[in-house]
C-alpha cells in the first residue's frame, strides 16, 4: 500500500498546504490518520502527495514521538519546500508600490441652484 504506517507526506489541500505530516494510520481506502508538522487529524489520501521517505513509527503514535522521529530523521519544516512539487506562492507586493499611489477622492458635481427654483 503506497500510504502505509511511517510515510512521510505533503498536504496540497486546505490550510495546512504545503505543511510535511506522517501517517500514523490507515482509516480506510480514501482516508488516514495524520500528524507531524499538522494538526493531527483524519486525512483524504487524495490531499497528500507522498514523499519516497519512510519513517519508523508504532501505529497511533503520539505527536511528540512523530516529532522526535521527524528530527531525528534530519526533516524539519523549513525544508518542506523541497519536497513540494507544484507550490507556487503569490509573491507579496511591496510596500513601496503601495505607497506612491496617490489616492485622489471621486466627487460628484455639485447642484447649482437656478433662480427659477428660487420663486
Amino acid at each position: 500500500m503506497l500510504m502505509e504506517i511511517g510515510r512521510v507526506c505533503t498536504k496540497i489541500a486546505g490550510r495546512e498546504s504545503g505543511n510535511i505530516a506522517v501517517v500514523i494510520d490507515t482509516i480506510n481506502a480514501n482516508f488516514v490518520m495524520i500528524d507531524g508538522y499538522v494538526r493531527r487529524k483524519r486525512c483524504n489520501i487524495n490531499h497528500l502527495d507522498p514523499t519516497p521517505l519512510v519513517i519508523k513509527i508504532q501505529k497511533n503514535a503520539s505527536t511528540e514521538e512523530v516529532k522526535k522521529a521527524l528530527i531525528n530523521a534530519n526533516i524539519n519544516p523549513k525544508k518542506e519546500q523541497k519536497f513540494i512539487k507544484n507550490f507556487n506562492p503569490k509573491e507579496k507586493k511591496q510596500a513601496a508600490e503601495t505607497s506612491q499611489k496617490v489616492k485622489t477622492k471621486e466627487t460628484s458635481p455639485k447642484k447649482k441652484k437656478s433662480k427659477d427654483n428660487a420663486k
